[in-house]
């Protein structure tokens, strides 16, 4: 019988590590973007306190469809290869939307951080101005509070 050296042992295991890893390498790309579809209960904004606001996600691929409950819609794309947890992307309030907002397009970011899903929508105004709006979230923990208190910017 004869003995593997250990270099072409360390060559052999080296190789059945590589294997796994491309193997697997896939389901762990997904391991983030998988946490923003369902549906997400609002904790904490700075445009008003809103108890029944929610927002739903749909994803396709790296695609994510977002739709609210007070009035607006966006499409954003999910960086899968980063694995960031963190998604870019554009909208438009509803045309029937109340306040000042009905109509008006906006740049959206959404980061999933500690389970907990942080919007920042920067919304462009008539006049050409720009308004913030932040915002918390939290999904499947009902009674729960924000964690983490939002810091005027």
């Amino acid at each position: 019988m004869r003995l593997s050296s250990p270099a072409g042992m360390l060559r052999r295991l080296l190789g059945i590590l590589i294997a796994v890893v491309v193997v697997l390498w896939p389901f762990a790309a997904n391991a983030q973007a998988e946490d923003f579809p369902g549906q997400w209960q609002e904790m904490v904004t700075d445009a008003g306190a809103c108890d029944t606001c929610w927002l739903a996600i749909r994803q396709h691929g790296p695609i994510l469809k977002v739709s609210s409950s007070n009035g607006w819609f966006a499409f954003a794309h999910a960086d899968l290869k980063a694995r960031s947890g963190t998604a870019n992307g554009i909208g438009r309030w509803s045309e029937r939307a109340r306040g000042h907002f009905g109509g008006k397009p906006f740049d959206v970011r959404l980061v999933i951080v500690d389970r907990q899903l942080h919007l920042d929508m920067v919304v462009l105004m008539d006049d050409g101005t720009k308004r913030a709006i932040r915002a918390i979230f939290d999904k499947g923990r009902p009674g729960k509070t924000a964690r983490r208190v939002m810091v005027k910017s």
